[in-house]
C-alpha cells in the first residue's frame, strides 16, 4: 500500500492501493478533488470521464462529513450495516449498535504527513487487465451505517438528501458501477472499523495520448504492464506472503495461520474460521463457509485482500447483528 500525503500525490500503478487522508472538516471534498485530479493524471482517463470522476470523488468525501455529524448526535451513522447484497453484492440495510473500538491516543501531527485516527480516507487503485482494467476510487468513514440506518435509495427524490448526498450523482455517472462494504481503514495501522463507499470506470490503457493503430504499444510500454508480469511470475508462497502483510497493515497481524507446501506451488491462509485464501498456479481463491468462492490472478493481489477484509468484516458484523437481537 502507498500512503502518501497532500503533497505526494502523482501515480496510481498497477499492484498497489494509494491512501490519502482527507481532512474531517468542510475542506474535505475540496481536497479530494485535488488529490484525486493529479493523482490519476497518468492513468489516462479521457477529459470528460476525468471531470465525472473528479465530482464522484467529491460526493463520496462530503459523505464522510454527514456520517460524523450524525454519528455526534447520537444517529444512525453509529448504527451496524448488514449483509444482505445490492446489485454490486454490497451490504444494504443495518440494525443494532456499532461496537466502540478502542482508538490510539492522539498525538500532534502534520496534517499532510501523517493521519488521525477516525479521519476520513481516499483510496485509489488498478484492478482488472487490459480493456478490462478499471481505476477503482473508495472513500473509508469509520462510521459503518446511514442516518435512518440503511443506505438511502438512489432515486432522484433522494440526489439532495442529507442521508447519502450525492449518491444518485454517483450512481449516474458512474453508470451503476458503485457500491459500498465494511472494511478497515489503511493508514496509521489502527484497524479501525468503518465503511468504504466506491466507484469504479474503465481505464483500459496507462498512456491514452501514445495509442498507436493497434492500441497495443501504449499498454505494452506501460508501467502497468511491468507489475503485472512481476507479479505473474510470484510462487504461491511470495503471493500469500504479500497477501499476509496487507492484511497485518489493516490490523490482522497475529490473527492469520499461513501454511506453504512449494512442491505443489500452492499456499494456505486461515483468516478465521469459515475464510480462507488460497494461493495456486497464479490464481487467488477465496472461500468462506457457505461455499462461495471469489477468484483473482496474483496481478490483483490489492483487490484479493480487499475483500478479504470486507468477508471478514461482514462476518463481524453477522456475529454483532445476532448479539445485538439477542
Amino acid at each position: 500500500m502507498g500512503q502518501q500525503g497532500i503533497n505526494g500525490l502523482r501515480g496510481v500503478h498497477a499492484g498497489s492501493c494509494h491512501a490519502w487522508p482527507l481532512p474531517a472538516d468542510a475542506t474535505c471534498a475540496t481536497v479530494a478533488r485535488q488529490v484525486f485530479r493529479d493523482a490519476v493524471s497518468e492513468v489516462g482517463l479521457e477529459p470528460d470521464l476525468l471531470a465525472d470522476c473528479v465530482l464522484m470523488a467529491s460526493e463520496l468525501a462530503a459523505n464522510t462529513l454527514h456520517a460524523r455529524a450524525v454519528a455526534r448526535t447520537g444517529g444512525g451513522g453509529d448504527r451496524l450495516v448488514s449483509v444482505a447484497p445490492d446489485m454490486g453484492g454490497e451490504p444494504m440495510s443495518s440494525a443494532g449498535l456499532v461496537p466502540q473500538t478502542p482508538q490510539t491516543p492522539q498525538t500532534p501531527q502534520t496534517p499532510q504527513t501523517r493521519t488521525v485516527p477516525g479521519c476520513p480516507e481516499l483510496w485509489l487503485y488498478l484492478r482488472g487487465l487490459g480493456a478490462r482494467r478499471e481505476l477503482v476510487c473508495k472513500v473509508f468513514d469509520c462510521y459503518r451505517g446511514w442516518r435512518h440506518g440503511s443506505l438511502p435509495s438512489v432515486s432522484l427524490a433522494s440526489v439532495q438528501a442529507v442521508t447519502g448526498r450525492g449518491l444518485q450523482i454517483v450512481h449516474e455517472l458512474s453508470r451503476g458501477q458503485w457500491g459500498h462494504h465494511p472494511t478497515r481503514a489503511r493508514l496509521g495501522g489502527w484497524g479501525l472499523r468503518g465503511k468504504a463507499v466506491w466507484f469504479a470506470v474503465p481505464a483500459p490503457l496507462a498512456h491514452a495520448r501514445l495509442v498507436d493503430v493497434t492500441g497495443l504499444r501504449a499498454y505494452t510500454l506501460s508501467a502497468d504492464v511491468t507489475a503485472t508480469r512481476a507479479n505473474e511470475r510470484l510462487s504461491a508462497r511470495q503471493a500469500a506472503r504479500e497477501l499476509e502483510a496487507m492484511l497485518d497493515e489493516r490490523g490482522f497481524g497475529g490473527r492469520l495461520v499461513r501454511a506453504d507446501q512449494p512442491a505443489s506451488d500452492m499456499a494456505v491462509l486461515s483468516v478465521c474460521h469459515g475464510l480462507t485464501v488460497w494461493c495456486r498456479s497464479g490464481v487467488v481463491s477465496l472461500t468462506t463457509a457457505a461455499g462461495g468462492r471469489e477468484r483473482w490472478n496474483y496481478a490483483d493481489l490489492v483487490e484479493a485482500a480487499e475483500q478479504t477484509v470486507r468477508r471478514y468484516e461482514e462476518l463481524e458484523l453477522g456475529s454483532d447483528l445476532a448479539a445485538a437481537e439477542a
